[in-house]
This record gives structure tokens, C-alpha cells and sequence, in this order.
């Protein structure tokens, strides 16, 4: 098995809740994903993943004193 192949058994074995894999002598135990950007985004409309207009002019002002 070569590396695609194994990286595309995790991705299969992901995308169906297995929590641990054993093949070949090689262990490989799954834990939570961090929450993507859109979630957290969707959870905290407030929280956004670029800083608004207003946070870039005011961290240019801040940095040319």
C-alpha cells in the first residue's frame, strides 16, 4: 500500500466514524476535528475569519505612531 492509498483509507474510514485502524502493523486512532471556520462563523455570527475594515484601518493607524 502506498501513501495515496493509505491517505485515502483514513479519508474513507473519517467519513464513516471509525475511531481506530490497524493495517500492516501501522495504528492510527481518529479524534475530533477542530471546528472549521464556518462553524464557528454559523455558532458566533460576531466571529469572523478576516478582520472587518474597520479593524484593518485601525491597525494601520496604530502601526505608523
Amino acid at each position: 500500500m502506498d501513501l495515496k492509498e493509505f491517505e485515502k483509507l483514513l479519508k474513507i474510514c473519517r467519513k464513516h466514524g471509525v475511531l481506530k485502524v490497524e493495517l500492516e502493523g501501522v495504528k492510527a486512532e481518529f479524534t475530533d476535528l477542530p471546528p472549521s471556520k464556518k462553524e464557528i462563523a454559523e455558532a458566533d455570527p460576531e466571529v469572523t475569519a478576516e478582520p472587518s475594515m474597520d479593524e484593518l484601518i485601525y491597525y494601520a493607524v496604530q502601526g505608523e505612531q
